[in-house]
């Protein structure tokens, strides 16, 4: 087996760390602005990105109007600092081929570069979900034409939406080796997979950022960055975690990995696509949130026992609720 397989990235270093916002739903169904910009705001405020129009954010579940008031909001908010975006396509595409997917990518980087100064990452289309290697990568090609470089690409696995899919062969790592690209997420809970991927980001010179919500603490010890939605539970243990690393404080990061990965495993039990209302519960615990909604439309709800077992789990990271 490859050294680098075995022996860690280890202490000393300092991952980047970005938090895929989710937004609070007040009782009349719709997003609470006032609330999702001081979110912003706390999750800065600990060092880490934001990143919004993710699948945290609800976006398969947003109107246009939503989506655009949280770009508008989000740049106030950052004042020139850095966050992501996400580049979600489904319903822009205005046709059957591959150069519509093409046209829709190019208008929403274009958008969201020059008018909102956002850091772009590529959502999957369920339009190329059975495609062949060379069309996922002509696609992808063409789109990155229209950037300006800094582009994130996005392996998202079905089981956290119906857009995911695995990138088939090598195509992401032919993808990523194009100078628009920094680097990609990868969510797949697949452990094994990720190791294999992570590999192959480091021979090409690219940043990976781990999605993975149950075991992402190892895959920063071993070298990841980090773009999570359980980051957004707990943007203040995920600053320590990173303090840890750094400073190579060993107790103190073990301690915070076991803890916070756990809460990531009761957050994102099945189905998966409910960490949602699982984030918004846990925001209404810790005050920052009025409510624990979720947007009308969005089938995938958690009960009270549920919100028990975050309890529990907050308290093992010592964060009484």
């Amino acid at each position: 087996m490859s050294e680098s397989l075995t022996t860690p990235g280890g202490f000393g270093r300092e991952p980047y760390l970005i938090a895929a916002l989710s937004i609070p739903v007040t009782d009349k169904g719709v997003i609470d602005f006032d609330t999702f910009a001081r979110d912003l705001e706390r999750t800065a405020g600990y060092g880490i990105e934001p990143a919004v129009l993710m699948d945290t954010y609800q976006i398969n579940h947003c109107t246009r109007e939503q989506q655009i008031r949280g770009l508008e909001v989000t740049k106030e908010v950052m004042a020139g600092r850095p966050f992501t975006a996400g580049v979600y396509i489904e319903d822009e595409i205005d046709g059957s081929d591959t150069d519509a997917v093409i046209r829709a990518y190019r208008r929403k980087i274009d958008m969201l570069e020059s008018q909102y100064d956002a850091s772009p990452i590529v959502f999957q289309t369920q339009k190329l979900k059975n495609a062949d290697t060379a069309t996922v990568v002509h696609v992808y090609r063409g789109l990155a034409e229209a950037s300006r470089g800094g582009l994130k690409a996005f392996e998202l696995s079905p089981v956290f939406a119906p857009n995911g899919w695995m990138f088939p062969d090598d195509s992401l790592i032919e993808i990523l080796s194009d100078s628009k690209w920094t680097g990609a997420k990868h969510s797949s809970l697949n452990p094994s997979m990720e190791w294999t991927l992570l590999q192959k980001m480091n021979r090409i010179g690219k940043r990976l950022f781990t999605g993975n919500d149950y075991d992402f603490a190892s895959m920063i010890f071993n070298g990841s960055d980090a773009l999570l939605g359980i980051a957004t539970f707990i943007p203040d243990k995920f600053r320590d975690l990173a303090d840890a690393l750094r400073n190579g404080d060993r107790l103190r990061f073990f301690e915070l990995s076991t803890a916070m990965e756990f809460l990531g495993r009761v957050a994102f039990q099945p189905p998966v696509p409910a960490y949602k209302h699982s984030a918004a519960m846990v925001k209404k615990m810790r005050g920052w949130y009025a409510t624990d909604h979720l947007l009308p439309g969005n089938p995938f709800r958690r009960d009270d026992a549920h919100r028990k077992e975050l309890r529990a789990a907050l308290g093992y990271l010592g964060i009484e609720v």
